[in-house]
């Protein structure tokens, strides 16, 4: 089986790009995470994700929750992820929003599989193929080939 795990902020989802975002996140707002555009063309990345299912990939997402949070802003928080995911990537069919800093493959089903994120140290500690997505552009020109390659 084939998977592809994409993480969401700064990734998928322009967060860092919310004014004073950091500054909301540690007041325990989640809104940012709602008010996140999506960091490129959703039509365009939907197309290689339909396509890249068709050939048998499973279209995951690991994504962490803010830093030094607690139970109920974690709560928020996995609602509007999962409320931003259902409106611009709605093929995603596991979805796992876990604490900052765990190590992301602990939580995918599908341990050989592909991480698509734009933490390089994230991408380092994956231990499998990884897709660098510091531009969305280029991360969207790595997804297609895999589409011609399988």
């Amino acid at each position: 089986m084939k998977a592809i795990y994409f993480d969401m902020d700064g990734t998928l989802a322009g967060l860092y790009d919310v004014p004073q975002w950091e500054q909301r996140l540690n007041n325990h707002d989640a809104m940012p995470y709602c008010e996140a555009r999506p960091l490129g063309s959703m039509k365009k990345l939907k197309k290689v994700l339909d396509k890249l299912i068709e050939l048998g990939y499973t279209i995951g997402v690991v994504s962490w929750l803010a830093k030094n949070s607690s139970y109920a802003y974690d709560w928020r928080v996995r609602q509007v992820k999962k409320g931003w995911l259902k409106k611009h990537l709605p093929m995603v069919s596991e979805c796992h929003i876990i604490k900052y800093g765990t190590p992301k493959r602990r939580y995918c089903k599908i341990k050989d599989a592909i991480l698509v994120d734009d933490n390089a140290d994230v991408r380092k500690q994956w231990k499998g193929e990884t897709i660098d997505a510091t531009n969305f552009n280029g991360m969207l020109a790595s997804l297609e080939r895999l589409c011609y390659n399988d």
